[in-house]
């Protein structure tokens, strides 16, 4: 996968850690909305430092083709994060994605436009013969997103003491 994609609407980048402030305010302005489907994290984890140091682990783990996190910004506003979508363990056979929206530009085809795109270039002939996203129940926007991208729901689990349910896509490709 390539470090930057551009569709007519939006710019979808793996960043490095210079990118920490805009990240940082990406995840404040969104932390009530995001903690409700997410383990919740420390106080620490909302500081410029932390995200200089998760960033930091992202591009390492770019540079070995283990996992990439792209953060999505509006074509006409490329300094401001509206979203960001993740894949753990791409060099397996079993890759598991991730994904949020800004809770201000939900609805408006953004996510489906990014993951589509994303997800074309991830499902080629060497990619991931599955690919999983585990949603928590009652993210009732999170279902009908991978649903509507193709995944079916396959089991439950628990996370941190919260149940999740299992979707998967199965690479045609293979």
């Amino acid at each position: 996968m390539q470090k930057l994609y551009h569709t007519k609407r939006l710019i979808l980048a793996a960043l490095d850690p210079s990118a920490a402030p805009m990240v940082l305010d990406y995840l404040l302005r969104n932390r009530e909305d995001f903690e409700q489907y997410e383990p919740l994290k420390e106080d620490s984890f909302y500081t410029l430092v932390r995200q200089e140091k998760v960033l930091d682990a992202e591009k390492t783990l770019f540079e070995r083709g283990q996992g990439v996190r792209y953060y999505i910004f509006e074509a006409s506003d490329p300094d401001t994060i509206i979203g960001n979508v993740s894949f753990a363990h791409t060099e397996g056979p079993v890759c598991t994605i991730g994904y949020r929206i800004d809770k201000d530009h939900r609805r408006l085809g953004i996510g489906y436009e990014a993951v589509s795109l994303l997800l074309s270039e991830l499902l080629d002939a060497d990619g991931p013969s599955l690919i999983e996203a585990d949603i928590y129940p009652g993210n009732n926007a999170s279902v009908t997103f991978a649903s509507k991208l193709g995944f079916r729901p396959s089991e439950t689990s628990k996370f941190m003491g919260r149940e999740l349910i299992r979707y998967v896509m199965f690479n045609p490709e293979k």
